[in-house]
């Protein structure tokens, strides 16, 4: 039984990691004694077999191209329209054709097969298994309608009016206009393309690639690449027309007359010292443009290459202005220089701690409410030390403040939480035993600044606050120079007067009564004046 449950682990894992990966034409990556095992696997994720996918970055079906079209020709008169388009099927799928409720597909036909038309999110559609489809229908009406609708995920469209060729297409959304097109005399095909790609230092480092493009002529699938340097792996691509991404790396892209921006996301399969930029044919640009984002909490580095330029004058995207820029040709190194490991010497927690602490009735303790707002870089938690003891813990949640789980730190005297975000809004709440000594923060993280606030009973006053910048309301913060004076003029006069015994039982009064509200210190001195 358990060598039967270890087997079971393993053809998960192993096809699993295939399925996120690109796929592969055959099983021959999975052990033999393991294939019989793939279909109860895979069951109810036969998406995974599908290509990668284009315009989108989800792991579950979304995230995955099971149906590829082909152009559709579209053949528009007065009282119907015919159609016909070869789709590519890699698992079970709903393939949407052209049409709705009011504009219904009729006589369509599955590789010269009739077969029906169902109803699907509104959409006329059809429910094809794996395989190659030659698809084709008419649409009757009595009236040509101005607009048609065209599935989105169809992105190549030969329509023809009358007879008569149309082109550019006007689409806009899920509609071809049919009524009012023009047929203009067809622009000669171009593709302008742009590549920016910016290197995220990281485990694993991580490459985005934007691809501009600027498409006129006809629409058509053109094929790009390999996309990739050597030492990167696809995982995700999202664009605004359709596009797929082959095992080999190159991207099959449907281009319409137009601008679009296609972003391809990549990481390395191992570390990085330095990239080498592969430069395909054309339309292609000979130089293509990186841009370079360390991680100082990783590792400090810096990126060097032969041609360093300005990122505003090369129009990088607008979120990567702030970075080095470099032009790269075909086989240029773009270099990564590690200066050393871990957070930078000036990257720490930058904290301020706002205290407000009640004495409690007895003397006999003190509890204390802290509220901790900073930016968190490295740590990840929270502990205060004994005499502290904290009681409970707030952080901010999706309904308000939630509470946080308090847990006993690395030894008994710490008591803390964990926090996983590197904005920091800790509202705490701790008891302090003693009434004596306490220290300035407690928590074993350094603080830019420190604000506490006291309250006493009555009958209670603070001596003092050793060690602060600013101390207001305490007992020794209330002696200035002109007070010491004062009190060592009376006591003098005291002691001219009364003697040395005299002298000490002025000083003692002054030291206790001085900063008393309405104390006689003003009488007390001209009586020992006049007594003089």
């Amino acid at each position: 039984m358990r060598r039967f449950t270890l087997r079971l682990a393993a053809i998960f894992f192993i096809l699993c990691g295939t399925a996120f990966a690109a796929p592969t034409a055959d099983d021959t990556s999975i052990p033999a004694v393991l294939r019989d095992w793939r279909a109860w696997v895979l069951k109810d994720a036969e998406y995974r077999a599908c290509p990668f996918l284009a315009t989108q970055m989800q792991p579950d079906a979304s995230g995955y191209l099971c149906a590829w079209p082909g152009r559709l020709t579209l053949n528009a008169g007065a009282q119907s329209a015919s159609f016909s388009v070869h789709w590519r099927v890699d698992a079970p799928s709903w393939i949407e054709l052209p049409g709705d409720e009011e504009h219904w597909p009729q006589g369509v036909t599955l590789n010269g097969q009739r077969a029906p038309v169902l109803a699907h999110e509104g959409a006329p559609a059809l429910y094809l298994q794996p395989g190659s489809y030659e698809i084709a229908g008419a649409i009757p009406w009595t009236s040509r309608p101005q607009s048609l609708r065209v599935p989105a995920s169809i992105g190549l469209v030969a329509l023809n009016i009358d007879g008569k060729a149309v082109a550019p297409v006007q689409r806009e959304g899920d509609e071809i206009t049919l009524g009012r097109a023009e047929v203009e005399t067809a622009q000669a095909d171009s593709l302008e393309l742009h590549v920016f790609r910016k290197l995220d230092d990281g485990v694993p480092a991580e490459l985005e690639t934007q691809l501009h493009l600027t498409a006129s002529g006809q629409a058509r699938e053109e094929m790009l690449g390999p996309t990739l340097p050597a030492g990167f792996e696809a995982i995700a691509l999202e664009g605004d027309w359709p596009a797929r991404l082959d095992n080999d790396g190159r991207l099959h892209v449907q281009v319409q007359p137009g601008s679009a921006t296609l972003t391809l996301r990549a990481r390395a399969l191992a570390p990085l010292a330095d990239a080498v930029a592969r430069v395909p044919a054309a339309p292609w640009p000979k130089q293509e443009i990186w841009s370079y984002a360390p991680d100082s909490r990783l590792r400090v580095t810096s990126a060097s290459a032969a041609v360093a330029i300005d990122p505003r004058q090369a129009q990088v995207p607008e979120a990567w202005t702030a970075l080095p820029a470099f032009a790269l040709g075909d086989g240029d190194k773009l270099t990564i220089e590690q200066r050393s490991r871990g957070l930078a010497p000036d990257e720490a927690n930058r904290l301020t701690l706002q205290r407000e602490a009640w004495l409690n009735f007895d003397g006999g303790g003190w509890y204390a409410r802290d509220f901790v707002r900073g930016s968190m870089v490295q740590g990840w938690r929270f502990d205060i030390a004994a005499p502290y003891t904290l009681e409970r813990a707030e952080g901010p949640g999706t309904r308000g403040r939630e509470a946080l789980l308090v847990t006993r730190g690395a030894n008994a005297e710490l008591s803390g939480v964990e926090w996983r975000t590197p904005a920091v809004d800790l509202a705490a709440g701790s008891r302090i035993v003693g009434a004596g000594a306490m220290p300035a923060a407690g928590w074993q993280e350094r603080f830019d600044h420190i604000d506490t606030t006291l309250h006493f009973p009555f009958g209670y006053r603070l001596l003092g606050a050793p060690g602060a910048d600013h101390v207001a309301g305490s007992w020794m913060s209330r002696w200035t120079l002109l007070d010491v004076f004062i009190a060592a003029i009376v006591a003098l006069a005291a002691g001219r007067l009364l003697g040395i015994v005299g002298a000490i039982a002025a000083a003692a009064y002054l030291i206790l009564g001085y900063q008393e509200r309405d104390s006689p210190l003003w009488s007390l001195l001209f009586v020992l004046a006049l007594a003089l």
